[in-house]
């Protein structure tokens, strides 16, 4: 009987003992992360999680965990939460971390919830935000023809760069005066937009700091002075063309585009 409390005793001290290191292990809180999606399409989309320590020393080892939670269905409801674990700790350091997670079999024009999600020890954070998978585009018989308010026009489409940094890294241009429409997107390593739906911007992309690079590839689209964020297009990528689709696109000065226009990647 002895031998067996003592036994146990000394279970209780390693396993005390365990606690306790691993309590002091513990020497920074979670990372604060910031949640992003880029490449939303009709059936996938990926998710991101952002770290800032560009301001911060660590003069101690760390390491911190980073994962995502999906959810589907109501908001409020996590019955339906799916954890997406991610291997490998991450040390603390100065500087940027980013982290990302593609997510497939999503259903069109559906909005899903989501949070990217740092823990240390008992410490955590996370940052819940929600996204909305492309619709299905209108169907045009129709290429390089385009509908401005009634009126049709042909379009001979012509793809290059932006004259400066915060129109970004390609151009779609096409039209006569005054008709004229140069379609801007800013897609990550200078790529080129991806079959999506994507949403308009007022005047001009966001190049702050941080900023510059977290607006990248994430559905947006810049149409000169003539786009606000109700004006919405869509664009199929098969790797070979890139076509513009327009369904009641509605622009600053109240003109509907509809039609489609092509252009083989360069």
């Amino acid at each position: 009987m002895k031998k067996t409390l003592v036994f146990l005793f000394i279970l209780c001290l390693i396993s005390s003992c365990s606690e306790s290191d691993s309590q002091e292990a513990q020497i920074y809180d979670a990372p604060i992360v910031r949640s992003y999606v880029t490449y939303i399409s009709q059936n996938s989309v990926t998710l991101n999680g952002f770290i800032d320590h560009s301001n911060r020393a660590f003069l101690e080892s760390d390491t911190f965990k980073v994962s995502f939670i999906f959810r589907i269905g109501d908001e409020n409801d996590s019955s339906n939460d799916q954890i997406i674990e991610l291997d490998g700790d991450v040390d603390y350091y100065t500087g940027t971390y980013k982290f990302k997670h593609i997510v497939d079999a999503l259903v069109p024009n559906t909005t899903y919830y989501y949070t990217a999600f740092t823990k240390n020890g008992s410490s955590e954070d996370d940052d819940w935000e929600s996204f909305t998978t492309s619709a299905i585009p209108c169907a045009h018989t129709q290429n390089n023809t385009y509908n401005v308010s009634g009126t049709s026009y042909s379009a001979n489409v012509e793809v290059s760069s932006p004259n400066c940094c915060d129109n970004g890294n390609v151009r779609f241009r096409f039209g006569n005066w005054p008709n004229i429409y140069e379609i801007d997107f800013n897609e990550l390593d200078n790529g080129y937009p991806k079959t999506g739906q994507y949403f308009g911007i007022d005047y001009m992309f966001d190049i702050s700091y941080i900023e510059r690079e977290l607006t990248k590839s994430n559905n947006e689209v810049l149409i000169g002075s003539k786009s606000t964020p109700e004006t919405e297009l869509f664009v199929e990528n098969d790797g070979i063309t890139i076509t513009l689709i327009f369904c009641d696109t509605v622009l600053r000065n109240g003109d509907v585009l509809n039609g489609k226009v092509s252009a083989l990647i360069p």
